[in-house]
């Protein structure tokens, strides 16, 4: 055959893909042929019909086997028996498939059912639709797969399929294949490693959502790390607006106010000190190594900052009343972060009460004088019902309506404004008061739910701490039955905190507040460290995800997944979800569409007195609609 016939022989025939291959492997050969007589100086005069070497008869399997044997890959040969087509009944192994599979070559006499055997089932399904699609429509495929090795390991194989024929029909597929775990395993890890990169984020709870500074929390660890490394100095502000914010709008006033602090903060302290929320109105300086001259000279600037500036409000303009408490530490102190916050906090209290700018203690109170102050300090703030309770509606999404309410406690200032009790709530738990104030909330919610109509579902936070409390239960009960509350329209939520610390005494008065007839709920879920095992024992009802794993779920990948999951768990559980700091529209319709049986947050509404939100017996209560309606057909 020369140049003419094989030219003719391509208009005339179109050639199929294992022609094609064959031609491509013949011109390789004829090439090398080429090259080599070249180079010993032959001169190739005439055409010459070129035969595949270690091919007999142009035998294909064989010459695939033999270059797989060269390469050191091994084979796998899966042959059809004579007159019956579409199936396949022989197997055959190389020496060095036979290795790969972890047996001794000739030991094993396989059979095609054999193979399937040792094929991984999870990838048994893509291997048989591989094989056939080649051998339907004679085209190389490449694979690859998992198999089970003799001592019962698995390694990965990837494999290229092609189909050999003896004459004009294939007969059989041959599969080239290696080891290729070591390979297979470092891409999965880099796939890993590149979701785990996308995946982490920042820590939002290190970082308050309004005013971008640290947290209290955070703070105070940045205090306890000064203090251990050396001395220095805190400085607790204390700043209250000179006149009463108007009523309406004030969560936003008071949002936008302490905004505008924080920023004036950073510049007034400057870059190269740590500042922090130190709590509702008080705002806290780090001065790692200062001395108490130089912490009193910054605190004063600081004051004297705040009272001079005009803030912007939705009604014009406010000035702030501020003092400042400054305590000095020494290095190696065991007061811990919390116990010098807190002597700041009362050093800023004794500068009002003395008219000053700035109060400074040269080093902390005695540990057993802070214990009786904070302990006074709680006892008479509920003593003086120094609180006021708030109800914050929680949207049901199912339904598209307002069906229950969070029981929030606000603590009066002295100037008679609300502010949040968290850090309030902390020194009293801090120092065993916490019972008292979980008493107080209790009692005059159930009050107040019982001179309503009760068309509602309430929801009303218990405290790690009082849990362990053995007559917390039958103080409940009573109190129900004293203001005729149904039961039934009451939820208890406790932190998956509190079960680490109380673990029986939780599941006591879990128990036994099911059995009165009320529902139990696990608030903060997601932040603790037995957070999915109490799922196994508690009967709870209700799961309250962090908002930490809320207010960011439109951006993050790992909220998205962290919310997507836990709903289809709790759900198959037989547990409702809620979300709360939902803050916008469109992380509401995520929590639609992922599922979220609940929603709480500004989005939903905003926390109002709880006596004003409530009815007189007789009357109903308005359920406010909150989502638009086209949302529950898309959800």
């Amino acid at each position: 055959m020369d140049l003419d016939d094989i030219l003719a022989l391509a208009k005339s025939h179109e050639p199929s893909p294992l022609e094609l291959a064959r031609a491509r492997r013949v011109a390789r050969a004829a090439e090398v042929a080429y090259r080599s007589a070249v180079a010993e100086g032959h001169e190739i005069v005439v055409d010459t019909d070129v035969a595949e070497s270690a091919a007999e008869d142009h035998d294909e399997s064989a010459r695939i086997a033999r270059a797989a044997q060269l390469a050191q890959l091994g084979v796998i040969t899966l042959t059809i028996g004579s007159g019956r087509s579409n199936r396949f009944d022989h197997l055959a192994l190389s020496d060095q498939m036979a290795m790969i599979l972890g047996r001794a070559p000739g030991a094993l006499h396989p059979t095609p059912q054999s193979l399937l055997d040792m094929i991984h089932p999870s990838d048994l399904e893509s291997f048989q639709h591989a094989v056939e699609t080649a051998w339907k429509r004679c085209e190389p495929d490449e694979l690859t797969f998992r198999v089970f090795q003799a001592n019962g390991g698995v390694c990965y194989l990837h494999c290229h399929i092609e189909v050999f024929d003896k004459g004009e029909s294939p007969v059989g597929v041959i599969l080239t294949g290696e080891d290729v775990t070591v390979l297979e395993l470092a891409r999965q890890e880099r796939a890993r490693l590149a979701i785990r990169s996308q995946m982490l984020c920042d820590d939002v709870a290190a970082a308050d959502l309004v005013t971008g500074l640290p947290t209290r929390g955070y703070f105070i660890d940045e205090v306890d790390r000064a203090r251990r490394t050396g001395g220095g100095a805190v400085a607790v502000v204390a700043a209250e607006p000179a006149t009463r914010l108007p009523a309406k709008g004030s969560d936003a006033d008071h949002d936008r106010l302490a905004a505008s602090i924080a920023r004036l903060l950073r510049t007034a302290a400057g870059t190269d000190v740590t500042c922090g929320l130190a709590g509702p109105g008080l705002w806290g300086v780090l001065l790692p190594g200062a001395d108490g001259q130089s912490a009193e000279v910054m605190a004063y600037e600081v004051v004297d900052t705040f009272r001079r500036y005009l803030f912007a409000c939705a009604r014009g303009t406010v000035r702030l009343n501020a003092w400042a408490g400054v305590v000095r530490f020494e290095a190696g102190r065991t007061d811990t972060g919390f116990d010098l916050l807190i002597d700041g906090e009362e050093a800023a209290r004794a500068a009002r009460r003395r008219g000053a700018a700035v109060h400074v203690l040269e080093e902390p109170v005695a540990a057993e004088v802070r214990t009786e102050q904070c302990r006074a300090s709680v006892r008479e703030t509920v003593a003086k019902d120094r609180f006021a309770l708030f109800a914050q509606p929680i949207v049901d999404l199912a339904l598209n309506k307002v069906t229950r309410h969070e029981i929030l406690l606000r603590v009066r200032d002295e100037a008679g404004g609300h502010k949040a009790p968290w850090a309030f709530l902390d020194m009293a738990e801090r120092v065993g008061e916490i019972l008292t104030v979980d008493r107080w909330v209790i009692d005059h919610a159930l009050q107040l739910i019982g001179q309503s109509a009760q068309t509602s579902h309430y929801q009303i936070n218990v405290s790690g701490q009082s849990l362990s409390d053995p007559g917390l239960l039958g103080y409940v009960s009573e109190a129900i039955r004293r203001h005729n509350v149904r039961p039934e329209c009451l939820t208890f939520e406790i932190t998956e905190t509190a079960l680490l610390e109380n673990r029986n005494a939780a599941l006591a008065f879990a128990t036994g507040i099911r059995l009165v007839g009320c529902r139990l709920a696990f608030d903060d879920f997601g932040t603790g460290n037995a957070a999915l095992a109490s799922l196994k024992h508690f009967p709870v009802d209700l799961v309250k995800i962090d908002g930490t794993f809320v207010v960011g779920l439109r951006e993050s990948p790992t909220d998205q997944a962290f919310v997507s999951t836990l709903v289809s768990l709790c759900h198959a559980l037989g547990i409702q979800v809620a979300a709360e700091f939902v803050q916008d529209e469109a992380t509401l319709a995520l929590l639609t569409r992922y599922g979220v049986d609940f929603a709480q947050g500004y989005e939903c509404g905003r926390p109002t007195p709880l006596a004003a939100g409530l009815c007189h017996k007789g009357e109903s209560i308005e359920l406010e609609l909150r989502l638009p309606e086209q949302r529950l057909a898309s959800g």
